[in-house]
């Protein structure tokens, strides 16, 4: 039972998130992404260092403020999307929760692009969606990682337990 009831947490979270998604299509005038001032500061400082190819990002980020939000909103839904298809009890969903997050939020960013171009002062745009694509694929390679490297940590601490371990047999002998 106690799994069911985090399916259903996950569920809720991710439906709200999907609906918060949703409110923020259907705003005309959508907020603005926050001040980029400090955009600024970290560039002339990456330039001072000598490290100005690492500046692409920002200016990326400053040029295009509207896809770098897309991006981090839809990797937050595909944070969502995640635990809640793994935790589903569906073993084949679980097994290919990943995909299945990118799959599901691609389709959810797809209608989003649609239902923005009935709002007014809004378009749908080819370009948003690629930024919603690739935020949700973030999320998954992360998530990835993440687990990635819980498993070798454990797998360290089992080996280096089984070595202790035969060391103190090998010291009782």
């Amino acid at each position: 039972m106690k799994g069911r009831k985090r399916f259903h947490i996950f569920l809720c979270m991710t439906l709200g998130y999907a609906c918060f998604l949703f409110y923020l299509s259907s705003l005309s005038n959508p907020p603005e992404p926050p001040d980029i001032r400090l955009f600024f500061g970290i560039v002339s400082v990456l330039e001072d260092l000598g490290m100005k190819f690492l500046v692409i990002p920002f200016y990326i980020a400053y040029r295009n403020p509207d896809k770098v939000a897309h991006f981090f909103l839809y990797m937050i839904f595909g944070f969502f999307l995640h635990p809640t298809i793994s935790t589903s009890g569906n073993s084949v969903l679980s097994k290919y929760a990943a995909p299945l997050s990118i799959f599901i939020g691609s389709i959810y960013g797809l209608s989003d692009e649609f239902h923005q171009s009935f709002v007014p002062y809004r378009s749908a745009s080819m370009l948003d969606f690629l930024a919603d694509f690739f935020g949700l694929l973030f999320s998954q390679i992360l998530i990835f990682s993440y687990f990635g490297i819980q498993r070798i940590k454990r797998k360290i601490r089992e080996g280096t337990e089984r070595e202790e371990e035969e060391e103190e047999k090998a010291l009782e002998v």
